[in-house]
């Protein structure tokens, strides 16, 4: 299993701008100052929170020497033959041709005996999987800086992901020199799992097991360097050692959780954390895990009493704090929500994911002002383009059309997801203004593009079918359908526009019931079974889907098919009842007020008046 390293991706820009610094790395005592670009040091993965304490802390290296006083730099002139091999290396990068840039590199490493092309040389054979290139590069970068980290890393990576198992354990041994094994184990576990050869990855985990049976955190280590290899049954064996070591580890009871969700043992998982938690009641990070076994058996009361009382106990566990937040919020209490939030917030102002739950909630408020100041302030690169795009969502309540497609033209989307994300946005929002040909034609220029791409054509379906172009939205959904047969958005909007626009009510029925197959608990699946039932003549049936539907989510649009069937089944009071209430939700909603305009309904008073 490959697990992709941040090191490895900081590399390309390194490789792109390597042209200057190959260049003066074998020049000699007179080379100008280098950039600092060379000197980058790697990053780890980033983790979840039970391996996070797995990896050790890095410490901070001292910054480069000047090349003209670096002793590690060999004294040498540069000549034709290294120049022509650093050209080579470069003009390979930048064409993307990784084998070659890594084969010019090592040659030219090998010539030049400096320990940064070397480096370079290491790292672009590991960027092209070539791990017994990147082990020579490593061996020759490691032997002429002695004292590198980085370069013992990048060997026993390269050593392991070769398969040359022996080598790699005698550098693991080597490189663990005054430090004690249960801190080193750390360090080997995350090299472990940022190669591909899962065979000597695995066998070298199970050798550092045999050879430290008494230590729990190898044993954790392991287990994770085994579950990343999806190497259950060893996994559970290593982590039930650990436990075994030590019964009340938090890190290693969270290792046994993780490692049953992952096989989907979702009764072993609810057992073992039960009976932790009963065992170790003052283990905050397992009663966090129980809280959310209760809340997946929708116990989300219980669930929620439970994050307060851990709170007692952690009252700043961030976590848990973000945990009952969510409870809250499941549970309708949006202003507990919020001050639960903001206590975080307090803790750890610099989490946006913080940030995002308070806006949310202040859009559910209507709080526009506040909900767009926690939008700007949000950091992340990723969440700072999603706040816009709710900032332009929420200009179009407050502002109108006009401003809020604007908004999004200002945005800069720098992926292709992003500028789909961005193209749908504005289809959404031409939609909602009604404006129908225009979210038409915008969305056909979009296609253009990228014909095929289902969300956009899906977009294209939905106004294909306001505007009753059956042919286009049935067009685009069976695509969509035929490439993935289990899009419950396209068989439910080709089964609601085939019930509602035509007479193939019973092709319909069939293509809904595939979507409620996927999605039993969707209100607007429902909202469309109960639809098809209706036009099929099978009122009580349709009713039932309608309430339900209406049930789980009150929308104007169900409500308007709710309140026709009612009227339809003889019960005219609770059709105006449900009318009524929802026209006081939104009284300019196209499908609702043509529903009262054909059963000759006016709520311009409190009162429903009927022409009936």
């Amino acid at each position: 299993m490959r697990i992709e390293s941040p090191f490895l991706r900081s590399l390309l820009p390194f490789v792109v701008t390597s042209s200057f610094l190959l260049l003066t790395a074998c020049a000699t005592t007179d080379a100008p100052k280098s950039s600092g670009a060379d000197d980058a040091h790697a990053k780890k993965n980033s983790t979840p929170d039970v391996v996070a304490e797995l990896n050790p802390d890095q410490k901070e290296k001292p910054e480069a020497l000047d090349p003209a006083n670096d002793p590690n730099l060999p004294k040498m002139e540069m000549d034709a033959t290294m120049l022509e091999r650093l050209l080579a290396v470069n003009f390979a990068s930048y064409a993307g041709d990784w084998p070659q840039a890594s084969v010019n590199s090592i040659e030219a490493a090998r010539s030049s005996q400096d320990y940064r092309v070397a480096r370079l040389a290491t790292m672009l054979a590991l960027r092209n999987n070539d791990y017994e290139l990147a082990a020579e590069g490593a061996e020759l970068w490691s032997s002429l800086v002695s004292d590198d980290i980085d370069a013992t890393n990048m060997r026993i990576l390269s050593l392991v992901g070769s398969g040359q198992t022996e080598e790699a354990i005698a550098a693991i041994e080597k490189s663990q020199g005054d430090v004690s094994i249960d801190d080193h184990i750390k360090q080997v576990a995350t090299l472990l799992v940022r190669q591909r050869n899962v065979e000597t990855g695995f066998d070298v985990a199970n050798h550092l097991v045999e050879a430290n049976p008494e230590s729990a955190q190898v044993m954790l280590s392991a287990a994770y360097v085994a579950e990343s290899f999806e190497r259950y049954e060893a996994a559970e064996v290593w982590v039930a050692n650990a436990l075994e070591l030590r019964p009340d580890w938090d890190l290693a009871a969270q290792m046994q959780a993780s490692l049953y969700g992952a096989q989907s043992k979702t009764e072993e998982r609810a057992d073992f954390i039960a009976q932790f938690v009963e065992a170790n009641p003052s283990s905050v990070a397992m009663r966090i895990n129980h809280a959310a076994e209760l809340a997946r058996e929708k116990q989300y009361q219980e669930a929620y009493d439970l994050m307060l009382a851990v709170l007692e106990d952690a009252p700043d566990n961030v976590s848990g704090l973000q945990y009952a937040g969510a409870l809250a919020e499941q549970l309708k209490q949006p202003k507990q929500a919020a001050k639960l939030y903001q206590r975080a917030l307090k803790v750890e102002p610099q989490n946006d994911d913080l940030r995002w739950s308070l806006a949310r909630i202040a859009v559910r408020d209507k709080d526009y002002v506040k909900a767009e100041k926690l939008f700007s302030e949000i950091q992340n690169e990723d969440l700072a383009f999603q706040a816009q795009i709710q900032v332009a969502n929420m200009r179009y309540e407050t502002q109108g059309v006009d401003i809020a497609v604007n908004t999004l033209w200002t945005l800069e989307p720098t992926t292709n997801d992003q500028w789909i994300e961005v193209v749908q946005t504005r289809h959404y929002l031409l939609m909602r203004a009604h404006q129908y040909e225009e979210a038409l034609g915008y969305i056909n220029e979009a296609i253009v593009y990228v014909p095929d791409d289902l969300d956009l054509l899906y977009s294209r379906a939905l106004v294909a079918a306001e505007l009753k172009n059956v042919e286009i939205a049935e067009q685009d959904l069976r695509f969509i359908i035929k490439q993935n047969p289990k899009h419950a958005n396209a068989l439910n909007a080709l089964g609601y526009t085939l019930a509602d626009q035509t007479d193939r009510f019973e092709e319909a029925r069939e293509l809904i019931e595939q979507a409620l197959e996927l999605r039993p608990e969707d209100a607007h699946i429902l909202d469309s079974m109960g639809w098809v039932s209706y036009r099929l003549n099978e009122l009580d049936t349709a009713i039932e889907y309608l309430q339900k539907a209406y049930e789980a989510s009150p929308e104007v649009e169900i409500a308007a098919h709710l309140g026709e069937v009612l009227w339809e089944s003889g019960d005219t009071t609770a059709a105006n009842d449900v009318w009524l209430k929802s026209f006081n939700e939104d009284s300019t909603n196209p499908v609702l007020l043509e529903t009262l305009k054909r059963y000759g309904i006016d709520f311009s008073s409190s009162t429903a008046q009927s022409s009936s």
